[in-house]
């Protein structure tokens, strides 16, 4: 009862509210009663534990020693070992129902900071795995560098890109940095502190997100992130034609077998164009070299080096053969933030083969390729970066950056299909 007394107080201490104009009336959060009444009196499961702590800790020291052993990054991410077995240890005893079981082992892997090393289950108060928004760090300032243009539905009803987050749900952006629930990093390193900012603008299933920006003008908007709606994909992929240039967009099923036979079947239809556009900026959920590699092949006469992969003990390369129908017009590849794992290799492996000039942004940078592991004693499984992935010259993929940048704008038109399309006349 004095743990909850304290928090009591601490909350009505704490706010961190910003200045806003009357005419935006932004989103601001004054810790309401309700929040104690539901700490005093909520679920009651809290209160009996239906876990058994012995086997959380069996799980916690098997996954420890697994990614010591097998996580491909687990040197260069530097994490403080000592740190994770004493906090995250020192918690167990904690732990009263399965709900929190899995956020205990879903944020000892938020320490690594890396969106390919997560649980494979998640609950309602689990973080997603992205955001419809990617901000970067400028200084102390927060600000939307990118947004999911190319999937929204709609156009927004106001202009966010180069906006500063000042706050989310109420609490000062740089706050809510702070109180991310990860215990053992440096906050203040930009990579970390960058990685932590967007897992923020991911959220919690089951919380909203609203953010108050403040645009060059001073002026402040909010912005319901959840109010945003995306295009539902009535299809593995969609094309068209644009100045008899081919555009062929893959809707996030480079994971899916059949995604290969109507590639296939697009690419028929638009073998007489005269350069194709291959659009991969919604490929968000990745996927396996089985689709995306026959993919590539439909662009090269021969064979040729695509990628290749390193781990501790080897390095090895990836090749791609020709496959029918044979398209050896100019090819530009689109990647964006959202372009993600196979995605990623799929671009890099196109640039690296020479066969097709990329453009677009930075990528999600999803270092590496995956392996599934299971829990001892719980039924769900994490995946683990096992191996690394390489563009051909050597480069890490998730370093790779096309030459040719197209940086996301205000503009509702598309400006990497209008630069795609400028590109391919010019080749």
């Amino acid at each position: 009862m004095s743990q909850l007394l304290n928090l009591i107080n601490r909350l009505s201490k704490t706010s961190h509210h910003i200045p806003y104009s009357e005419s935006s009336k932004p989103y601001i959060v004054n810790h309401p009663l309700y929040l104690v009444i539901f700490l005093i009196f909520g679920n009651s499961a809290f209160a009996q534990s239906n876990v058994d702590t012995l086997k959380v800790r069996a799980d916690f020291d098997n996954i420890l020693a697994n990614l010591e052993s097998n996580y491909v990054y687990y040197k260069q991410k530097n994490v403080d070992l000592i740190c994770l077995k004493s906090y995250y240890g020192s918690q167990i005893g904690n732990i009263k129902t399965d709900a929190q079981t899995l956020l205990f082992f879903e944020y000892l892997l938020n320490e690594f900071y890396d969106s390919h090393l997560h649980l494979q289950s998640n609950n309602n108060s689990s973080y997603r795995l992205y955001s419809p928004i990617y901000a970067e760090l400028q200084g102390e300032r927060i600000m939307i560098s990118s947004y999911w243009k190319d999937q929204i539905e709609t156009n927004l009803s106001m202009e966010i890109i180069g906006t500063e987050i000042l706050s989310f749900n109420g609490i000062d952006f740089n706050q809510a940095i702070i109180d991310f629930p990860t215990h053992c990093q440096n906050k203040d390193n930009l990579e970390i502190r960058t990685w932590i900012a967007n897992k923020i603008l991911a959220g919690r299933y089951n919380e909203p997100r609203i953010l108050v920006l403040k645009n060059k003008l001073g002026d402040y908007n909010t912005l319901d992130l959840d109010s945003i709606k995306f295009k539902a994909a009535t299809s593995l992929i969609s094309y068209k034609t644009i100045d008899n240039i081919g555009v062929i967009r893959i809707n996030n099923s480079l994971g899916t077998s059949q995604t290969k036979t109507e590639f296939k079947n697009a690419l028929k239809n638009l073998v007489k164009t005269k350069g194709l556009i291959l659009d991969l900026r919604n490929t968000i959920d990745g996927g396996n070299t089985s689709v995306a590699n026959p993919i590539a092949g439909h662009f090269t006469s021969s064979k040729v080096q695509f990628q290749k992969y390193k781990n501790n003990k080897q390095q090895f390369a990836d090749f791609i053969t020709p496959t029918k129908p044979n398209y050896r017009k100019p090819l530009v590849v689109l990647v964006g933030r959202w372009t993600a794992s196979m995605g990623e290799g799929l671009a890099s492996g196109l640039d690296g083969a020479g066969i097709g000039t990329v453009i677009g942004t930075e990528m999600h940078k999803l270092a590496g390729a995956t392996k599934n592991y299971n829990f001892l004693h719980f039924n769900f499984g994490y995946q683990v970066p096992y191996i690394e992935v390489l563009h051909s010259s050597g480069l890490p993929r998730e370093k790779f950056v096309p030459k040719h940048t197209v940086n996301c704008s205000n503009d509702t038109e598309d400006e990497f299909i209008k630069e795609a399309l400028i590109l391919i006349k010019k080749l």
